[in-house]
């Protein structure tokens, strides 16, 4: 699980529209996430949360 990692997620959804969509498409939140595991990402959905309010300051 890596902070760093979720941060280069949010890079991926913002310059990938076709990623994001794949993404946005997903409404369960456990099928959301396996998904972006099987994409090779490795964070929490709290790593997650902390980067989006990182990016948003």
């Amino acid at each position: 699980m890596s902070q760093e990692e979720a941060n280069v997620f949010l890079e991926k959804m913002k310059n990938d529209a076709a990623f994001r969509e794949a993404v946005i498409r997903i409404e369960d939140v456990k099928a959301k996430m396996e998904y972006i595991h099987r994409k090779g990402y490795c964070f929490t959905s709290d790593e997650l949360e902390f980067a989006v309010v990182t990016m948003q300051a």
